[in-house]
């Protein structure tokens, strides 16, 4: 029997958490959005950044079907600066973070497929756009 630490699935598991670990890292560092009408934003993707998203979007979304159209949607981005949104513009922020989560998820699904899982997983050619600095 091998041991402990020679043991091809464990080694797998443990790459795949690792993978795991990265994916959530860079969720939670987020990204620059690009609002239409208004410019670029930082939006971070903390577990409760997404929620405030998702809180924010309904909100943009129940203001819209009202035809309410000027920015009366306070947003504080995460580099800490204030913005005063249209409902269409935070509703464009929230989708756009998930499409970066998504990008980011799709990234770890296919390192978490190749037989090994690649060492240098945490390389920024595996992952898209980063926001660290190099």
């Amino acid at each position: 029997m091998p041991e402990f630490g020679q043991n091809p699935a464990e080694i797998r598991r443990r790459a795949a958490m690792a993978v795991s670990a990265e994916r959530d890292r860079r969720i939670a560092l987020g990204h620059i959005v690009t609002v239409s009408g208004y410019g670029e934003i930082p939006v971070q993707g903390r577990p409760q950044d997404q929620i405030n998203l998702l809180a924010l979007k309904d909100t943009a979304r129940d203001m819209a079907d009202a035809g309410v159209t000027e920015p009366v949607i306070p947003f504080r981005d995460g580099d800490n600066v204030h913005h005063l949104l249209t409902p269409a513009q935070m509703i464009e922020i929230a989708d756009q973070g998930k499409r970066a989560a998504s990008a980011i998820y799709a990234a770890a699904w296919a390192l978490k497929a190749y037989e090994p899982i690649p060492e240098d997983f945490a390389d920024d050619r595996h992952w898209p756009g980063s926001t660290e600095e190099a």
